[in-house]
């Protein structure tokens, strides 16, 4: 997707109908709060591509303060204006995802050193490389990328097995066809978390769990000494140290996705008589 035409369109009616597009400036980014910043790698290529000079002060990942800058450029106003709105939108965005992102994993390490925050496909289609680039920004890391790079067996796969004796054939199948790879199984009560780690299972998704039965989960790490527990199912920045407390190796959500965008302040001027020569 071109993110400048989307926004830019063929011509800027504004800055064209002033006639100030060539008159010399600069543009500045800061947070009105702070923040974890994510998004300079998109923003670069939009200000290079509009032709301005710039100069980011911040990289992704950083804890920036309130009015902060982050990004410096200059240029002729029609670059300038065309670079702003999406170049803004683009840091508040990621830098939200990443933020609340970076407020989970201290919560959860906060009870747990050892914990994961990783996140889901439930991305909004078309954005997935934006809001999982914004999540590892704020030290989570993708649960799965897609179908293609893990393998995750729920029930919705277990309805086309016809009965145990297949369901332990078509397990057997998988794990010595992909044997490089952990076998991931979505359990929703104690009895099936101790069934599939029974048949070999690598990791226990545990979904939508109380903290008692998830608890009751960890603890089959005791018997299956390989195992590896998650919880999963409505689980965000409220709720999560409550999870943690209950000993599981990672969380698995989605709440960073539908994270409050974070307000970046834009300010603009006019080069002073002489400054950009």
């Amino acid at each position: 997707m071109d993110l400048l035409f989307e926004d830019g369109g063929y011509f800027d009616l504004t800055t064209s109908g002033l006639e100030i597009g060539g008159k010399e400036g600069f543009m500045s980014f800061a947070p009105k709060s702070e923040i974890i910043l994510s998004g300079c790698d998109e923003v670069q290529k939009i200000v290079k591509k509009c032709g301005l000079k710039y100069r980011f002060l911040k990289k992704n990942g950083d804890t920036v303060a309130k009015d902060e800058a982050i990004l410096e450029c200059s240029g002729n106003a029609k670059s300038l204006h065309h670079a702003w709105k999406i170049s803004q939108n683009i840091f508040e965005y990621m830098s939200g995802i990443a933020t609340y992102t970076d407020k989970m994993l201290q919560l959860a390490k906060a009870i747990n050193p050892d914990i994961a925050i990783t996140t889901t496909r439930k991305n909004f289609p078309g954005s997935k490389e934006l809001m999982l680039k914004a999540v590892m920004d704020g030290g989570g890391t993708p649960h799965r990328l897609g179908l293609y790079d893990s393998i995750l067996i729920f029930e919705q796969h277990l309805a086309f097995l016809s009965d145990k004796q297949e369901l332990e054939r078509s397990f057997k199948t998988i794990k010595k066809k992909f044997i490089e790879k952990k076998i991931t199984v979505e359990v929703k009560n104690l009895e099936d978390a101790r069934y599939f780690a029974s048949l070999g299972a690598d990791i226990l998704q545990c979904e939508k769990m109380d903290f008692e039965m998830l608890k009751e989960c960890v603890a089959l790490k005791k018997e299956f000494k390989n195992i590896t527990v998650s919880a999963t199912g409505g689980i965000n920045a409220k709720n999560i140290s409550e999870f943690a407390k209950t000993g599981v190796d990672l969380i698995v959500t989605s709440s960073p996705y539908h994270a409050k965008p974070l307000d970046i302040k834009v300010q603009m001027r006019a080069a002073l008589k002489g400054e950009c020569r």
